[in-house]
């Protein structure tokens, strides 16, 4: 069991739960990437970092992840990557519900609005950060 796929699954199945994300995004541009997408708007999961702080009792372990969420949507439509991002930020607001581990702390969604760097592309951009401390028992 890999903590940070599971806690990114979690964090997607909200996403696509949320009406105010799904009134704009389809579940399926709800992605884990590390690329640029190529069109919008679309939301880009971003590799997690993932440090183990140790062991619990009964055999369990317990991680520190942190994650970002990309939010991405064509530069005219700054009004939707609001709506967007605030409907995936009150999602997120709670810990979801992670298979198979406890969420022990989670830390409410911080979001930052970045600049595209390449105005020919020109796409609204958000970054929304998380961050979750998991335990859970290896086999």
């Amino acid at each position: 069991m890999s903590a940070d796929m599971e806690l990114q699954r979690a964090v997607r199945l909200a996403l696509i739960a949320a009406p105010g994300v799904a009134a704009h995004i389809t579940p399926e541009r709800i992605r884990a990437s590390i690329a640029r997408p190529e069109d919008a708007p679309v939301i880009i999961m971003a590799p997690a970092q993932v440090d183990i702080l140790g062991r619990a009792s009964g055999g369990q372990v317990v991680a520190e992840i942190a994650m970002k969420l990309h939010v991405w949507t064509a530069a005219d439509q700054s009004d939707i990557a609001h709506q967007i991002t605030s409907a995936a930020m009150l999602a997120l607001m709670d810990a979801p519900r992670v298979d198979g581990m406890q969420v022990d702390e989670w830390e409410r969604p911080a979001m930052a609005w970045v600049p595209d760097p390449a105005s020919a592309l020109s796409f609204a951009h958000a970054v929304i950060a998380l961050r979750a401390a998991l335990r859970w028992k290896v086999s």
